[in-house]
């Protein structure tokens, strides 16, 4: 999928038939890339997603897998950033709201452009998958 080709009826049906979500991505100027970004403003329309008779992601569960390039010491009120990555990620909370998903606890991997280790990343990955396997927590 590229952008300017999103098939909407075809990601409403898929959205539609799935209760977890799992929104993947990496951050970068504090966000979302531009193409999920569009995702949600073509997909995530009124009357099917929220407003009136928009209901059909309502109790679904959704998670946000999110990969930030500086070190995670650097996401606090005293840090580098003066916010934390949750900080930065409420859009997305707000979002959930909206549409009635049940927000759950992002999974956050932080450092990756700072030299992670093979090992470190490796871990990392085990962490997902077990995150993405196990229930997932409230927010």
């Amino acid at each position: 999928m590229r952008s300017g080709q999103i098939d909407i009826p075809g990601e409403q049906a898929f959205v539609k038939g799935c209760d977890r979500l799992v929104w993947q991505f990496p951050m970068y100027w504090y966000s979302c890339p531009p193409l999920l970004k569009e995702w949600e403003d073509l997909v995530l329309t009124y009357g099917w997603a929220y407003g009136t008779h928009g209901d059909a992601m309502k109790g679904k569960e959704l998670m946000l897998a999110v990969s930030v390039g500086s070190a995670g010491e650097n996401y606090h009120h005293e840090g580098e950033f003066s916010y934390t990555v949750d900080e930065l990620l409420a859009p997305f909370k707000a979002t959930s709201n909206l549409i009635g998903t049940v927000y759950r606890k992002p999974f956050i991997l932080t450092g990756v452009s700072s030299g992670m280790s093979d090992q470190n990343l490796e871990k990392a990955a085990k962490d997902y998958l077990s995150r993405l396997q196990d229930d997932w927590p409230a927010q």
